[in-house]
C-alpha cells in the first residue's frame, strides 16, 4: 500500500472526523435547545408548584377559620336549643296549669249554673221542691236561697 492509499484513508478519516464533529455540533445544539426548553419548563413548573403551595396554605388558613366559625355557631346553636327546650318545658307547664285552671273554672261554673238557675227560680217565686228537682241542689241550700231572694215567707 502505498502512500496514496494511506492518503486516501487519511482523507477519508479526516472527512469522517469532520462529519462526526459537525454531527456532534448539530446534535449538541439540538440538545442545548432541548435542555434550555426543559430548564424553562422546569422553572415554570416550579413557579406553578410554588403558587399551588401558597394557595394550599391560604386555603388551609381559610378552612381553619371556617372550622372555628362553625364550632362557634354550633356551640351557639346548642345553647339556643337548650334555652328553647327549657322555654318549651316552661310553656308546657304553664299550659298544663292553665288547663287545670280552666277545668276547675268549668267545674265551678257548672255548680254556679245550678245556683244561678236556683236564684232565678227563687226570684220568680218557685217552691223549694221545684228548685231542688230542677237544680239538683240540697234542700237546705234551696231554703237559704229562697229566704234571701224571695219576699214571701217559707211554707
Amino acid at each position: 500500500m502505498s502512500l496514496l492509499n494511506f492518503s486516501i484513508i487519511a482523507i477519508l478519516a479526516l472527512c469522517l472526523s469532520a462529519v462526526c464533529v459537525v454531527l456532534t455540533f448539530v446534535i449538541s445544539i439540538k440538545h442545548k435547545a432541548q435542555i434550555t426548553l426543559l430548564g424553562s419548563q422546569s422553572q415554570a413548573q416550579e413557579l406553578i408548584l410554588n403558587n399551588m403551595q401558597l394557595l394550599i396554605e391560604q386555603l388551609t388558613i381559610e378552612i381553619d377559620k371556617l372550622n372555628k366559625n362553625n364550632e362557634q355557631v354550633s356551640t351557639e346553636n346548642v345553647q339556643v336549643s337548650k334555652h328553647l327546650e327549657h322555654r318549651i318545658k316552661m310553656l308546657q307547664t304553664d299550659i298544663t296549669n292553665q288547663q287545670e285552671i280552666i277545668a276547675q273554672l268549668q267545674t265551678d261554673q257548672g255548680d254556679d249554673k245550678f245556683y244561678s238557675r236556683a236564684i232565678k227560680l227563687a226570684k220568680k217565686g218557685a217552691s223549694i221542691d221545684e228548685i231542688v228537682i230542677e237544680c239538683e241542689l240540697p234542700h237546705a241550700e234551696v231554703e237559704m236561697l229562697i229566704s234571701v231572694y224571695q219576699n214571701k215567707p217559707l211554707s
